[in-house]
Parts: structure tokens; sequence; C-alpha cells
């Protein structure tokens, strides 16, 4: 679940924190609710509502690495509680078994099941695959999808600018911090040739691209957040953000009226991790990936609700040439 990351690259250390990961089976265990509730509401001395919730979520992390360890031994509590009842089975057929131990089997039982379901919510969230039904659940399926995914996401080699493959970490992770350095790492100034407000006629009816926030527009934005999709740098998910809103979403109701009216810097929540997607079979340059960012969860608060009004807005443009320009 976790795993400390350091690596060297020439002589520049990039050092990671663990990184932490929101399991979606968590949140049926009993227990859950109030160890987030407990966090979540103990006092947080900060001087902003970014900081605010950055202290709350980081101090979440900490509990639930620790609260979720007990949880991690799925495999032997599954054997365990197999062995009770398979010994409840061989002690009925010698004798009747007594109301107390026919109701502690249908106990263990039903705990069985649920410890299964565990199991294969962890290996459905890492195989990926999104068109199974829950009726046709199978976690030996799901564990050989996502050890196909982890041996595919592994970069077995990369070739330089140069034509050289490289084979260690170092060697490929200088290639990837050199070329993508250079593209994201630099800047330069655009001049404009031409004036826009003599090109394209002015819009109206545009005043809700500017309307403040409002606690029904962000419910519906974190409502309709996918469930499962890869993390940012928090390691919260949409399951996370939509089972336990009730409880958090007071400090992000004033996250995003402070972002809204500029008293806030988002610098303290504005990291997201770059993923590398390969587009073909067998990647073998830098060109080969596709590079995403992965957000924090809060972040994606704001840039959804940003993004749905200028999504569903319609905007007609018209040039002096007569060209009709239109987003929707």
């Amino acid at each position: 679940m976790t795993r400390s990351l350091k690596r060297w690259i020439g002589s520049l250390v990039l050092a990671l924190a663990s990184i932490f990961r929101f399991e979606n089976f968590w949140v049926n265990h009993p227990g859950f609710f109030e160890v987030v509730q407990s966090i979540w509401n103990a006092p947080c001395h900060a001087s902003s509502s970014v900081s605010v919730i950055s202290k709350k979520l980081k101090r979440l992390r900490k509990c639930l690495k620790s609260w979720s360890k007990k949880l991690s031994r799925i495999e032997l509590l599954i054997r365990k509680s197999s062995a009770v009842v398979s010994l409840l089975d061989r002690l009925e057929e010698c004798r009747p078994l007594t109301s107390v131990e026919s109701n502690f089997r249908g106990i263990m039982k039903r705990h069985i099941i649920r410890l299964l379901s565990h199991k294969t919510e962890y290996w459905r969230k890492r195989c990926t695959i999104r068109w199974v039904i829950f009726g046709d659940e199978n976690s030996r399926f799901f564990h050989s999808v996502a050890t196909r995914n982890h041996k595919r996401n592994a970069i077995p080699q990369l070739r330089d600018a140069a034509g050289n493959l490289a084979d260690s970490h170092s060697d490929k992770a200088a290639i990837l911090w050199s070329v993508f350095k250079s593209r994201m790492g630099s800047s330069f100034s655009l001049s404009m040739h031409f004036d826009l407000s003599q090109l394209f006629r002015r819009s109206h009816g545009l005043n809700e691209l500017c309307a403040p926030f409002t606690e029904e527009e962000i419910d519906k934005i974190v409502m309709d957040m996918p469930n499962d999709r890869a993390p940012g740098p928090d390691g919260f998910n949409g399951l996370f953000m939509k089972k336990c809103w009730h409880i958090i979403k007071w400090d992000y109701y004033k996250l995003c009226n402070d972002f809204f009216n500029g008293l806030i810097d988002i610098k303290g929540i504005n990291s997201s991790f770059i993923t590398l997607v390969p587009k073909v079979h067998c990647p073998k340059t830098v060109n080969d990936f596709r590079p995403i960012s992965l957000l924090n969860s809060c972040l994606k608060l704001i840039t959804f609700r940003s993004l749905s009004f200028s999504s569903y807005t319609p905007i007609n443009m018209v040039s002096s040439k007569g060209a009709l320009f239109r987003t929707a």
C-alpha cells in the first residue's frame, strides 16, 4: 500500500514521502467514519483554508495508515475464519450444534463473505477493468489482470536522443528528467499580432462564469466525481470524497469561496504526479509516452467547477469575416 521513494539522478536527489493510496474497501469496515470524523474535527491551527485542508489531510493519511494495518492481512483472516467454520461443520457431524454455536457459525460465514468482498475490491482497483459487473466478479481474474498491468507499467529499456539504450533505473530516470525538464521547465513570451476585440464580437449572458461558488454546485460536482480514478499526491479518490462529504464539506466550502474571493494562495495544494501513459504497445523512446497530471482531490474540485461553466455555457463569436466559432 505504501512505499518510500528516493531517487538519484546524477548529483540530484529526488526524495519523495511515502505514497499513500486510499483503499475503497475501507469505507465498509466498522469504525472507519469514526476515525475520519475524530481526525477531521480535531482542532487545527492554520492561517488559511488551504493550510487547514493540507494539515487535516496529512493527519488523516497518517492515522489511516496506522488504522489499516490490522486490515491488511486479509488472506490470513480468511484462512482463520474458514478454519473456524470447518471446525464447527465437523462438530455438527458428531452432534447437533447448540443455538449459540449455530449462530456463531452464521456470523463467521457472513464475516468470510465480507472479507472476500474486500479482497475482490482490492484487486478490482488495481486491474482497472471497468466493464465487469458485480455478478461477474472473480478475485483471481482481477489478480491476474493487475499483475499484467504491473508488468506493462514497467519500462525495461529506454532509448535516448543518440539512440543508446538505457537499462538501469538511474539512466532511464536521467533521460526522462532531462527531456521533460526541457519541455516543461522552459518558458518564452508570445507576441500578439492581432486585436481580439476587432476580430470577435462581444458575447452577452456570460455573467454565470463569474458567479460565486454555491454549496449546491459543489455538492453536485463531488457526487459526479468518478469513484476510482488515479489519485494525486494526497492519495484520496472520488469515493472518499463522496462517502466522507458530510464530514469534510465545510472546509471545502470555505476553500472554494476563499479561492473565488482571491484570499488564498493555492501553492500548498497545487502539486501533482506526472504519470507516463504508453501510446504504443512497446514504448522505446520518451516520445512513446504521454504524460498526464494527477491532481489533488481539493484542486480537482476547483477545476471541475471552473470547467463546468465553460463546458455547458454556449459562446458565439462571429468574426468580421463572417466565420462562426462556437464552444459547447
